[in-house]
């Protein structure tokens, strides 16, 4: 076999091999369960409407698929017309921390990818603080981060001043990167 021809076939095969492997590692990811995930249908695709929208909610997502928390995103009908989101746990365990992100109903979707990236960003938080495990300890820690804004469906509720930033710039964002076809075609804008 002429040396040239040798060194073509191996440069294929490398690249075969390394494209395959490349494959792989994508289908991996893939495959690899989000630490994020939706309730619902609609939920899933609030969710994936959102990150393929927005930079800054990827690498929220990102940052949560590598933390021991997992969130739950669901719909949510709320009393107060000020509500657009919540957090708070699913479960009071020393053994894992579930999250449910809840968003209002009654919004446009512009206003609950906002308020699903803002939420993400409190998940954030949480995340960041691996002593936080139920409500009391959920309370205590957006006490010494965050302020009070009052109560909510008989709980309190605050804001941290990075949430809201994190709203903003992902409504920005929206703003920038247009809406999926069948997303822009309805009337949910």
């Amino acid at each position: 076999m002429p040396p040239r021809f040798a060194r073509a076939l191996m440069v294929a095969a490398t690249t075969t091999a390394l494209t395959a492997t490349l494959a792989s590692a994508q289908d991996a990811d893939r495959a690899a369960p989000r630490h994020v995930r939706g309730a619902t249908v609609d939920a899933v695709e609030l969710l994936d409407e959102l990150i393929a929208r927005s930079p800054t909610a990827r690498d929220l997502v990102e940052r949560l698929d590598h933390s021991d928390l997992l969130v739950y995103i669901r719909f949510q009908w709320f009393s107060t017309v000020t509500l657009r989101g919540r957090i708070g746990f699913l479960t009071e365990s020393t053994h894992s921390r579930l999250l449910a992100i809840e968003i209002g109903c009654r919004y446009t979707r512009t206003d609950q990818l906002v308020a699903l990236g803002h939420e993400l960003h409190h998940a954030v938080e949480i995340a960041d603080a691996p002593t936080v495990w139920d409500a009391r300890s959920l309370a205590a820690y957006y006490t010494s981060i965050g302020d009070r804004t009052g109560f909510a469906a008989s709980a309190e509720t605050f804001e941290t001043a990075a949430a809201a930033a994190t709203g903003r710039r992902v409504r920005s964002e929206l703003a920038t990167i247009a809406a999926p076809a069948v997303i822009a075609n309805d009337d949910r804008n």
